[in-house]
């Protein structure tokens, strides 16, 4: 679960690394995201050479929390960071690869059909 001031890997090719949340798009009564949210962030690291610049502001999805998601079956699954991935607009994604697993929630939202290699 995220909240204002959290620190998110950025799990995609787009050349960001890490990132601050500074807004959650739940409406004023969930200030915490879950896996699936939208979140506006600020990117605070970023790969050698890449064209994305450090302050650079971005919406984003989150694609993995560290809070435990129980699934349908009874089990859960819990990482071990925080991921979002940044969008261009609507749910266009700014990089073409995407850096590990991602929940079923996602699968369903035909989000990860837009990456490269993803059936």
């Amino acid at each position: 679960m995220l909240q204002k001031r959290s620190l998110v890997t950025i799990s995609d090719s787009c050349g960001a690394r890490l990132g601050r949340v500074f807004h959650v798009y739940r409406g004023s009564r969930h200030p915490i995201a879950k896996a699936g949210d939208f979140v506006k962030l600020s990117v605070r690291r970023v790969a050698p050479l890449s064209k994305i610049r450090r302050g650079y502001k971005s919406k984003a999805v989150v694609i993995r929390t560290r809070a435990k998601v129980q699934k349908s079956d009874g089990s859960h699954i819990r990482f071990s960071e925080n991921s979002v991935v940044l969008l261009k607009k609507r749910m266009t994604p700014r990089g073409k690869e995407l850096v590990g697993p991602v929940i079923f929630g996602m699968r369903r939202h035909k989000f990860t059909s837009t990456f490269l290699g993803i059936a």
